[in-house]
């Protein structure tokens, strides 16, 4: 009954992650302008060209003027700009097979781990 009641979270977590996935950043050599002409681009990390370097992440990034328009969050209404004078690099959003692949075992190995302690326990625990 317990290794029914695993399978079925590591089938669930499975499906869950493999919708979702696990996203990393990837700068790119391009230019701005150029990395936003991409209609597969939903989101960039800007660096800007302040003394401190800040990282702003803008979600459905486009270009009005001489500025990156786009929303603070996924779900944000309210829209930020950046000149592109400040843009010192910027970097898009991809999915990691990789990584998704290294927490999908991780999160095996922790419901294999704790169905073995599970059995370990004498009937009637």
């Amino acid at each position: 009954m317990r290794l029914v009641r695993a399978r079925r979270v590591v089938v669930t977590a499975w499906m869950s992650l493999g919708v979702s996935g696990c996203l990393t950043w990837r700068v790119e050599s391009a230019s701005p302008r150029e990395v936003l002409q991409n209609p597969n681009v939903h989101a960039v990390r800007i660096t800007s060209t302040d003394s401190t370097a800040t990282k702003i992440e803008i979600y459905d990034p486009a270009l009005v003027g001489d500025s990156i328009m786009g929303h603070p969050t996924k779900q944000a209404v309210a829209r930020i700009y950046v000149p592109l004078s400040r843009v010192q690099s910027i970097a898009t959003q991809h999915k990691s097979v990789a990584k998704t692949a290294l927490l999908v075992v991780g999160v095996g190995a922790g419901i294999a781990l704790y169905a073995l302690l599970q059995s370990l326990n004498p009937p009637g625990y």
